[in-house]
């Protein structure tokens, strides 16, 4: 909200004229500078940064939730944050190949974190990745502690808060589907509706990715290892899709190597659901084209339906179960992160609007094993977030301010400690 500091300014100013309870003027107006850098991470086919317009932005405008605002500035930034915040490198992300299997997007991440705290002589940061960028961090926490960054020593834990949103951790029902209905031949071919080219590769997968590393090449200057549209499908897949294939994929065995325990000081995440009706465009077309709703608040051990993703329906497909992507019942690690808003109403509006917060919720526990939550923490809709699966970044139309969202998510972590 661009305007946010005007009226904040003419609240002080307001309320040194107006008699209000103290209760009124206790809001906060500016997330506090986090101790340790923020790092940002971007999910499947997503670019830190591309013509402009970021991933992790604001809609419309496409600024970067971490841009803090100089004096007077209004537009281009996010006048919610500390100064600090950007002048003293605390919010970065970074672009990793855009369709390709967490092992290989992870190991970027790491290389970007490690180069990045060498760089400015941060010892520690903080992790928030959205969708497959969730699956990312985990891999890159891994490799922080693993190794000597930054004269720290391999063994110690360089990473303060690890949050994910939207993530699949346990896979997306969506992903199966749509490789059950465009794959073929052990999952080298990803458009099996068509005919294939001349050399026997994929039309539609070749274009995919040729697409891929030509916005990567153009958003980074150089040149991309290759995406992988294959690869990126499988690694959101719960189970091994192809057992016969001398080749182990899938969120299970990922999540086996690559836990969330051990590796950050504290771990939670924030779960998405959302009515159909209100689906970005983008999301809607992928049900369509595919013919698929989720049913994705039910429990059992591992993926009891052959659904692509752990857990089962409860028998009732509705709406609010999932986000366009990804069911509830697979997104939970670690506590679950509960996003509170807390708008001006009425006349109290000439006090400026307080920052929204996130609590963490107690009634869904924690979540160690991220292959094995419980019955409540698969099923339970308590602190869900109402947006769908593009709305939490710069894909709307939604009825979420970005800027704000992040700025509250920066002063939870530092709340936390980091």
């Amino acid at each position: 909200m661009t305007l946010k500091k005007i009226a904040t300014s003419l609240a002080f100013v307001s309320a040194a004229s107006l008699t209000f309870s103290n209760s009124v003027l206790a809001g906060t107006y500016e997330a506090d500078e986090t101790s340790y850098p923020v790092i940002f991470a971007h999910g499947m086919a997503g670019f830190d940064s591309i013509a402009g317009y970021h991933y992790f932005g604001e809609d419309g405008w496409g600024t970067f939730i971490g841009d803090a605002c100089s004096f007077m500035e209004l537009n281009g930034c996010n006048d919610w944050i500390a100064w600090g915040q950007q002048a003293r490198d605390k919010a970065e992300a970074f672009q990793v190949t855009s369709l390709n299997s967490s092992e290989v997007r992870g190991e970027e991440l790491y290389n970007h974190v490690r180069n990045f705290m060498a760089t400015t002589g941060y010892n520690k940061v903080s992790l928030v990745g959205h969708s497959q960028g969730g699956f990312d961090i985990r891999k890159a926490a891994h490799r922080l502690k693993d190794n000597t960054v930054n004269g720290v020593a391999a063994g110690t834990v360089k990473v303060g808060a690890m949050i994910s949103i939207s993530s699949p951790h346990r896979g997306s029902p969506y992903a199966q589907k749509i490789m059950d209905k465009y794959s073929r031949n052990n999952n080298d071919e990803f458009c099996g509706i068509l005919p294939p080219l001349a050399d026997g590769s994929d039309p539609c997968g070749e274009a995919i990715v040729q697409i891929g590393d030509i916005l990567f090449d153009f958003a980074t200057g150089s040149t991309t290892a290759g995406n992988d549209i294959i690869q990126a499908g499988l690694q959101l897949i719960y189970d091994d899709y192809e057992p016969n294939d001398g080749i182990t994929t899938g969120a299970k065995v990922f999540n086996q190597n690559y836990g969330s325990e051990g590796v950050a000081g504290y771990v939670g995440s924030i779960v998405t659901g959302q009515d159909d009706g209100n689906l970005s465009p983008i999301l809607g077309i992928v049900g369509a084209a595919i013919n698929f709703n989720a049913d994705g608040d039910g429990y059992c051990v591992d993926d009891c339906n052959n659904s692509g993703a752990a857990g089962q329906g409860d028998g009732n497909t509705y709406d609010m179960d999932d986000d366009g992507l990804v069911g509830i019942n697979s997104q939970q690690m670690g506590h679950r992160i509960q996003y509170n808003p807390d708008d001006c109403r009425g006349f109290l509006c000439v006090l400026g609007n307080p920052l929204d917060t996130f609590s963490q919720v107690g009634a869904t526990g924690y979540v160690a094993d991220i292959n094995n939550p419980n019955s409540t923490q698969m099923t339970s809709h308590t602190g869900k977030l109402s947006q769908d699966h593009l709305d939490v970044i710069s894909l709307g139309p939604d009825t979420l301010d970005e800027e704000e969202f992040y700025a509250a998510m920066f002063q939870f972590i530092k709340d936390r400690g980091y």
